[in-house]
């Protein structure tokens, strides 16, 4: 199992929250960025030495914004590159006001199979209040047009753990988004970023966050109506119906070896080297195009303690939990009474050789596993 992340880091406006890297389009910009892309693309053919990926995904950003005959470019470049036969998984995000049916059409021909779609939530006056560009009737309408499309693997994001957000809203989104059936759900607690709006607004004491009391309570509810849906969580923030989780994004918590190309994107090798592309386009563009003196990538080895947190933390998001023996001896010794206190009290569940959170205290996960990090 491997994978190929592209980043395309356009948008045509920012939302209140968001962090990851993204500039608003422009047409030249763009052009000379998939230009930029695939000469990335040229440059890490042997990133896999042997492996053939099995998955893309395109992320963003707004990948919707391109045109559907980019889209398919891009994908021929890197099937081409890394001589990819068979694909068990191609995924675009999507916004909602993007997704017409000729862009359908047009992502079908390209391979997408898999479609994530930025729902975020079936309020309006929340959809305003967060800068997203679309309604909630634009987002039930672009699910319907890619089911009428063909699309049989589609994901929808929500948020939740903001100001502002009734238990009564919270199970009105669920209740809408689950009477759509999608086959996966993602969902994530809104967080203050340095250098987003929502930042500002905390800082200038227009916004504060809802107590942890009332997110993990939001976030109970979700597990709850999720479960009597039909949806069986398998991460902590992903939901699937069973044999509809995200085979690429299961790839970063495997530890198995991924490829990100684009500005800000991320790999691993699946043993000790992380690497990140610079966060910044013009640079990006410009080693692309040979400018020798830019350096856009950082790589990181980790060490064996590094490498080690790394499988208890990414283990412990999966509901199914992490192998005891996949485990260095020397160093699961030293957290072995650790592990028996999280066990005595319940944090932590054994079975044989698997440990796991049990679903009711995922919400703090975090807090547990850092008390097993060497």
């Amino acid at each position: 199992m491997a994978g190929i992340y592209i980043h395309l880091p356009f948008c045509s406006s920012f939302c209140l929250y968001c962090d990851f890297y993204s500039e608003i389009k422009g047409r030249v910009q763009h052009r000379r960025y998939l230009d930029a892309l695939k000469s990335e693309i040229s440059e890490r053919v042997d990133f896999f030495a042997g492996v053939f990926p099995d998955t893309i995904y395109m992320g963003g950003g707004t990948p919707s914004l391109l045109d559907a005959e980019e889209i398919a470019d891009l994908a021929d470049v890197v099937r081409n590159a890394f001589g990819i036969k068979i694909l068990h998984e191609f995924t675009l995000e999507a916004n909602p006001d993007d997704v017409t049916p000729q862009k359908l059409e047009g992502w079908r021909r390209a391979g997408v199979d898999r479609l994530s779609i930025g729902v975020q939530s079936f309020c309006d006056e929340h959809l305003v209040w967060m800068r997203r560009r679309h309604t909630s009737a634009q987002a039930i309408k672009a699910f319907i047009r890619a089911r009428e499309a063909g699309f049989n693997n589609i994901s929808l994001d929500l948020i939740f753990g903001f100001e502002g957000l009734s238990d009564e809203q919270w199970r009105d989104n669920i209740a809408q988004l689950t009477a759509l059936s999608p086959e996966h759900v993602s969902c994530y607690q809104m967080s203050i970023e340095p250098g987003t709006e929502l930042a500002l607004l905390a800082d200038s004491d227009h916004y504060h966050e809802p107590p942890q009391e009332i997110c993990a309570a939001h976030y109970s509810i979700l597990q709850q109506m999720l479960e009597q849906a039909g949806y069986r969580q398998y991460e902590i923030s992903n939901f699937a119906i069973p044999g509809r989780e995200s085979i690429h994004n299961s790839s970063y918590w495997e530890r198995v070896p991924y490829l990100g190309l684009g500005a800000s994107a991320h790999s691993f090798d699946g043993r000790s080297c992380r690497c990140s592309n610079i966060a910044d386009m013009k640079s990006y563009i410009g080693a692309m195009e040979g400018n020798v003196s830019l350096k856009i990538r950082n790589d990181e080895i980790l060490s064996e303690d590094d490498k080690f947190n790394e499988q208890i933390m990414l283990g412990l998001r999966k509901v199914a939990g992490l192998s005891l023996s996949s485990l260095e001896n020397s160093r699961l010794a030293k957290i072995k009474p650790v592990l028996e206190h999280l066990t005595s009290t319940g944090d932590i569940i054994s079975e044989g050789d698997i440990i796991r959170i049990p679903k009711e205290r995922l919400f703090v996960s975090d807090g547990i596993m850092q008390q097993l990090f060497l």
